[in-house]
């Protein structure tokens, strides 16, 4: 199904992955596991011969979320309720909710009453994770939703088949990892919208089957430079819909890093298959960065964001804002501050899934670089 794609069916498929998944499941015969954005380890999940699919939203109408969310909630979680509800909920058979807001908290509540037919389990990631307990209830959380998934599977899960997953993610990251290295300095040869529909559809399809694509992209890229680009990084939780990608490869920016959950975030760290594999998924928990809803050092977002600016040599920030989200409003006046004193160029894009026009974004994505060539900030 996904094992001999190439870009341009990468991009279309990143579009609506949903189709390739209701045929996928009608092959198999297996389940499809969501789970919404965070920190889940969804090796877990794969490791149960489930799909782990990464809820990213929907650009359809919302006609039953504001029943359920106010207007003024998170535009990301009132649009992955609404996937849920109107659209794709038939084809998911359980779904691992991470709550690390109080968004993400009432939402599992409210999944739980909407689809009680359904395995609904939470997955509770500490919002402090400097505290010396935090490891340890990360390890616990994964032990718990072992135990829930064995519960509901009537399986028993063997550490072969949890190496053998891991591996599968390994890979995955390593070839994206990769993949990314290629875009940075040969820009020409991959463009934002490509890249970044390999890493969102990487996060909704078998990875087994997906990596065998990404190794053949991979292989069959001629190498392009081009001295035209302007280095920017891209910071936030996720960028949506895929047409701001569209956007940046027409005002001729390059993404050479990033902190987005869809992003590095999910690139960093193999995790490791020697030792106890629960205590390796827990340590990668924490070799992850910066994550707006979990805090530890409340000036750590300035930190990375600072280094990876310098490491990459950027020109620029572009700070992805999901409309309404507490975290993001909570951290972003702190960290416009900081970077404003550090004398480094940021533009802050404002996004809401089920958007209709990206006329604002393009026009005043624009009008900022071209204030940045003029020297400017």
């Amino acid at each position: 199904m996904w094992e001999s794609l190439n870009l341009k069916d990468v991009v279309t498929l990143a579009r609506d992955p949903y189709p390739s998944i209701r045929q996928w499941t009608r092959d198999t015969g297996k389940k499809v596991v969501g789970s919404t954005i965070a920190d889940v380890p969804q090796e877990v999940i794969h490791a149960y011969d489930l799909l782990p699919v990464t809820l990213l939203g929907t650009h359809k109408p919302l006609k039953k979320a504001a029943s359920h969310l106010p207007d003024n909630a998170c535009s990301l979680a009132r649009s992955n309720l609404e996937l849920a509800l109107s659209y794709e909920g038939d084809l998911f058979s359980g779904f691992v909710l991470p709550q690390v807001c109080d968004t993400t908290q009432h939402l599992s509540d409210i999944w739980r009453i909407s689809f009680p037919e359904k395995y609904v389990e939470s997955y509770l990631a500490p919002r402090q994770a400097d505290r010396p307990s935090a490891h340890y209830w990360v390890k616990e959380e994964i032990e718990r939703l072992i135990s829930s998934l064995g519960k509901w599977t009537g399986k028993t899960l063997s550490n072969d088949a949890l190496a053998a997953s891991i591996a599968i993610y390994n890979e995955n990251r390593k070839i994206l990892g990769e993949l990314y290295e290629i875009k940075r300095n040969n820009p020409g040869t991959i463009t934002n919208l490509e890249f970044f529909a390999m890493m969102k559809l990487s996060m909704q399809v078998d990875k087994a089957e997906f990596n065998k694509s990404l190794k053949a992209i991979k292989d069959g890229l001629k190498l392009e430079k081009s001295k035209s680009l302007t280095d920017i990084v891209l910071v936030g939780i996720t960028c949506d819909p895929p047409e701001v990608f569209d956007i940046f490869d027409e005002l001729k920016l390059n993404i050479v890093g990033d902190t987005l959950v869809d992003g590095t975030r999910y690139l960093r760290g193999a995790v490791s298959l020697d030792g106890n594999l629960v205590d390796a998924l827990a340590d990668r928990h924490f070799n992850l960065g910066f994550f707006s809803p979990i805090h530890d050092n409340v000036y750590k977002n300035f930190e990375e964001v600072k280094k990876l600016y310098y490491d990459m040599k950027a020109s620029a920030i572009i700070y992805v804002h999901i409309e309404f989200c507490e975290s993001q409003e909570y951290d972003l006046p702190d960290l416009k501050n900081a970077i404003k004193k550090e004398g480094i160029p940021m533009h802050v894009l404002d996004t809401e899934y089920q958007t209709v026009s990206l006329s604002h974004i393009l026009t005043r994505a624009q009008a900022f670089f071209e204030s940045l060539k003029g020297g400017a900030l």
